[in-house]
C-alpha cells in the first residue's frame, strides 16, 4: 500500500501549505519536508507555532489580504498550493465569513495570478452537503452543497461556499483545483474530536448514552488525511482515469480488519496467513444499478473522469457506531477503568433534544451564543442520525486507500493528548515557582 513518502514530483515541484501550522497543515508539512526537504516546503499563517529542526520556510501571511497571499506565494516560489487554513468549529460567524470566504477568494485570486502556482488543492469538510437533522448514508459527492446564502453565517456554510470557489476557478488562468471533504479527523494534535471525548469522561458523564447508538459516522485519521492531500496534488494533472477503470470491483476497505485468509477457487487448500498465496484471480465485475455514481459509465466506452475540478470525500472507509467510539477513545486514555454493570444509561433521542434546549435556555442567560454551550440543539440533531459516506470516487481517481486504521489513530491521538496533559502541568508547576520567586 502506497505511503506519502513515496511521492517522487518532478525536481521542480515547490509547495506552500496555507495554514501550515495547524492541525492539518502542520502534519502536510512535515510530510512533505521528509519527503521532498525544507527548500521546498513553505508554511504560511499569522503566527509560527512550530520550530521543526528542519528549518521549513515560514512567510507571516494574512489569509484575508489578497496582497499578503499574493506575496508569500510570490516569494515562496510555490507550483502546488494546499489551503487548509480553516477557523475552529465553534468560531463566530465573523471569523467563518472572513477566513472561509473572503480568505479563500483571496487564496483563489493570488493563485491565479501567481506565476508559478499550477495547482491547488482545498482542505474541505463532509458538512458541506449536511442539512441539520438530515440523515446521510453511504452518499456521494453527487449530493449538492448545502445553500450558503444565510442571512448569519455558519461554519458548513462558509466551507460550502469555499469549495464552490475553489472549484469553479479550476482550469481559469491554468489553475488546477480539486477539494478534499474530510470526515471528523482524529490524530496526534487533535482539539475537537479527542478532547471533546475525553472531557466528557473527565467530568464523569461517560456513563450517559443519547440514543440507541445504531448511527454510523464516518471518521478519518490525520495520517490518512495527509495521504489524501499528497495523492490529490499528484494526480491533479494526471491524465483522465478511463471509463474501463469502474468495471472491475474494488476490494474492501481493509486499514483495520485484514481481508481474511479464506480458501478459493484457485487455492481450495486452507490458506497460511503467515504465507498467503499471490492474488492471481481476476478481479470481479463490479455491479452497478442507476443509483450508483459510475452506473452510466457501465455503457460508455469513451467517458474519461479527471480529478482536476472535483471533490472527494475522504473517510476511513469504515463506518463506527457513535458511541462506540467515544468507548474506544475513553479506553485508550485510561486503560484501568472498570465497566460499570450498571451502565451506559440509555436515554431516548427525544430526552437529549431536551437536555440541549435546556443547555442552551442556560446559556442564553448567561450570554452565550448556542455553539458555546455544552450541547446544543445542533450538535444534538447531528449526533442523533447517521453521516457516512462512500469514498468509491477518491479511491478510483486518486488512488486513496486508507493506510492507518481508526484503531491506530485513536492510539496516537491519545498518546499525543495525554503528552499534552503532562506538558501543561509542568508549565502550570513552573509558572507557579516562579510566581513564588516574585513574592
Amino acid at each position: 500500500m502506497p505511503s506519502p513518502t513515496q511521492f517522487t514530483p518532478p525536481p521542480e515541484e515547490s509547495y506552500a501549505v496555507i495554514g501550515g501550522e495547524g492541525f492539518v497543515g502542520g502534519a502536510l508539512v512535515d510530510a512533505l519536508v521528509a519527503s521532498h526537504g525544507p527548500s521546498r516546503v513553505a508554511s504560511l499563517g499569522l503566527t509560527q507555532r512550530r520550530f521543526s529542526p528542519d528549518g521549513y520556510r515560514f512567510f507571516r501571511t494574512d489569509i484575508t489580504s489578497f496582497e499578503s497571499v499574493a506575496a508569500a506565494l510570490e516569494h515562496s516560489g510555490a507550483t502546488t498550493v494546499f489551503h487548509t487554513a480553516s477557523p475552529h468549529a465553534s468560531a463566530t460567524a465573523e471569523v467563518w465569513r472572513r477566513v472561509n470566504v473572503e480568505g479563500t477568494e483571496a487564496v483563489v485570486r493570488a493563485c491565479r495570478e501567481a506565476p508559478g502556482v499550477r495547482k491547488l488543492v482545498l482542505t474541505s469538510s463532509m458538512t458541506v452537503v449536511y442539512e441539520s437533522g438530515v440523515a446521510l448514508k453511504n452518499v456521494d459527492e453527487r449530493l449538492p452543497r448545502i445553500e450558503t446564502e444565510e442571512k448569519v453565517a455558519t461554519y458548513a456554510g462558509t466551507k460550502a461556499k469555499a469549495e464552490e470557489l475553489v472549484l469553479d476557478a479550476n482550469g481559469k488562468d491554468g489553475l488546477l483545483t480539486c477539494a478534499l471533504r474530510l470526515g471528523g479527523i482524529i490524530g496526534p494534535g487533535d482539539r475537537q474530536v479527542l478532547p471533546g471525548w475525553i472531557g466528557v469522561y473527565k467530568a464523569g458523564q461517560s456513563v450517559f448514552q443519547m440514543g440507541d447508538n445504531v448511527h454510523l459516522f464516518d471518521f478519518v485519521t490525520l495520517k490518512n488525511v495527509v495521504h489524501a492531500h499528497l495523492l490529490a496534488a499528484d494526480k491533479l494533472d494526471a491524465p483522465p482515469v478511463p471509463a474501463s477503470t469502474f468495471e472491475t470491483r474494488l476490494p474492501p476497505v481493509a486499514a483495520t480488519v485484514g481481508r481474511r485468509p479464506l480458501p478459493t477457487s484457485h487455492h481450495p487448500e486452507p490458506i497460511d496467513p503467515l504465507h498467503p498465496p499471490p492474488f492471481d484471480e481476476p478481479p470481479l465485475p463490479a455491479s452497478r444499478n442507476r443509483w450508483n455514481q459510475f452506473y452510466d459509465l457501465s455503457t460508455s466506452n469513451d467517458e474519461q473522469l479527471s480529478v482536476a475540478g472535483q471533490a472527494f470525500t475522504i473517510t476511513n472507509g469504515e463506518p463506527v457506531y457513535l458511541w462506540s467510539l467515544g468507548r474506544a477513545i475513553w479506553q485508550a486514555y485510561d486503560p484501568q477503568q472498570r465497566p460499570k454493570w450498571w451502565a451506559p444509561l440509555v436515554f431516548p433521542s427525544a430526552v437529549g433534544m431536551v437536555y440541549a434546549t435546556v443547555c442552551e435556555w442556560v446559556g442564553w442567560a448567561q450570554g452565550k451564543r448556542p455553539e458555546e454551550c455544552g450541547v446544543s440543539r445542533a450538535y444534538m440533531a447531528y449526533v442523533l442520525k447517521d453521516m457516512y459516506f462512500d469514498i468509491e470516487r477518491a479511491r478510483r481517481l486518486l488512488g486513496y486507500e486508507p493506510v492507518e486504521s481508526l484503531e491506530e489513530g485513536i492510539r496516537s491521538g491519545v498518546e499525543w493528548y495525554k503528552a499534552d496533559e503532562e506538558r501543561q502541568r509542568e508549565r502550570a508547576k513552573g509558572d507557579g515557582r516562579k510566581s513564588l520567586k516574585a513574592q
